[in-house]
């Protein structure tokens, strides 16, 4: 087995033909046209012509711009193409398929079904959805599966990556069968998601508008106060406070400052440490003390393993919660706890909140039962962490919630939305 690197996306892969250059057909198609382009100028001379073509990559044109040392000392190459460059703590080809092999082993799929690496696909044939995991992200094979309509339990698939191919047939697929489909990128962003066609409820979005959001936030923060004393009991009297100044509360900006409040003290009590195999990791990596990253300040840009493993199980609880709001025939859009902005699905963000704590239990008792290793993650330059693609997959198969759970919050915000506007006719009468 040959542990190389992809001169155009500049990921390690592992491949049994010592001659491959690249890791996928993408990039080598990518590859191939940028050595085409790099045609060296023609050289005149007096007996012929001749062209040569120049197979220069990124890093060659950087070594080349470079003064040479004669003292032999390390240098720090930087991309010139404006490609992200990973930079990885003493980690190498084989720990890195080492780590995707170990965690693919561990994933046991049956109604729920995951895909990463560059290369996956989803596509018909003969009336067949045939699914193809990707490859060059560990030494785990290409495996290709296929369901026939009616006859499989699949209720979500889920793909972490960008670089694969998804055809019009397969979505149409997925929506005949009710399959959730969702994709999420390497930085744990939700990028796509499928439903079924459903038509808008316009009695309820009428409600969304027109009901006191103010009233509403009040009751969706004492769920989630709720959700965090089931998960986390020592909280109960601490949290009994906060629920009393989120019922004063005379403002929506009061609430978030008693939520932020209460979020302090809730993440302090999921302090944990984790375990290792490599006694030299970093001791902030040791034990989990903060959701918020040194970088953003926020849960996004994560600078700690737990919080990258966090951002996954969010970002497919993100996408449950719009798929059930859209086949509840909701607008996503109108929230009345999160600011809303163009672009932005505030209530998703909203229904969230209650389930957060379900999903965190999940996560966090997982995470202390694992022994973790430094190539399960990798760290850019700016210190920003994202999981190995394989562990990923763990990932969002522990966080993805039962369709009955997220509709069940679904519920409760419908039936609020009923209640406060019968409350107003009233008092209008």
């Amino acid at each position: 087995m040959h542990y190389l690197i992809c001169p155009q996306c500049h990921s390690e892969f592992t491949t049994k033909d010592k001659r491959a250059k690249y890791c996928s057909k993408p990039c080598s198609n990518s590859g191939r046209t940028l050595e085409r382009k790099q045609v060296a100028p023609q050289l005149d001379s007096q007996a012929e012509k001749v062209l040569f073509i120049s197979k220069v990559t990124p890093v060659n044109r950087a070594l080349q711009s470079l003064p040479a040392f004669n003292d032999h000392r390390p240098v720090d190459i930087i991309p010139t193409d404006g490609s992200p460059a990973f930079t990885q703590f003493a980690l190498n080809g084989k720990e890195y398929a080492e780590s995707g092999q170990r965690w693919s082993d561990q994933i046991k799929e049956r109604d729920i079904i995951t895909l990463a690496g560059n290369g996956c696909a989803l596509k018909v044939e003969k009336g067949q959805l045939v699914l193809k995991s990707g490859y060059a992200c560990s030494t785990v094979p290409n495996r290709e599966r296929r369901l026939s309509r009616g006859v499989h339990i699949v209720r979500a698939i889920i793909v972490l990556n960008t670089t694969g191919s998804l055809s019009t047939a397969a979505i149409q697929w997925c929506s005949d069968q009710r399959i959730a489909l969702y994709v999420l990128d390497r930085d744990a962003n939700l990028t796509a998601l499928t439903h079924p066609i459903i038509p808008h409820v316009i009695s309820l979005r009428r409600l969304q508008y027109t009901v006191e959001s103010l009233v509403l936030a009040k009751a969706i923060l004492h769920r989630k106060l709720e959700a965090c004393i089931k998960v986390k009991p020592e909280l109960a009297v601490s949290f009994a406070t906060f629920a009393e100044l989120i019922t004063q509360a005379e403002t929506i900006e009061a609430l978030r400052l008693f939520e932020a409040r209460a979020a302090l003290a809730y993440w302090s009590a999921w302090n944990g440490l984790l375990k290792w195999k490599e006694k030299d990791v970093h001791i902030e990596w040791k034990s989990f003390t903060q959701r918020a990253s040194s970088i953003s300040g926020k849960g996004y840009k994560a600078t700690h393993p737990v919080n990258s493993i966090l951002n996954y199980a969010y970002a497919i609880l993100a996408g449950q919660v719009e798929r059930a709001l859209q086949i509840a025939g909701l607008d996503v859009a109108v929230g009345s706890l999160h600011t809303e902005q163009d672009g932005r699905a505030s209530l998703v963000f909203d229904l969230m909140e209650p389930l957060r704590p379900v999903v965190d239990q999940a996560i966090f008792s997982w995470v202390t039962a694992q022994r973790w290793r430094r190539a399960d993650f990798v760290v850019d330059r700016k210190g920003v962490i994202r999981v190995h693609p394989q562990l990923g997959r763990a990932v969002v198969m522990k966080a993805l919630l039962p369709e009955a759970v997220i509709r069940e919050e679904i519920n409760v915000y419908v039936g609020l939305l009923k209640q406060l506007n019968d409350r107003s006719l009233k008092s209008a009468i």
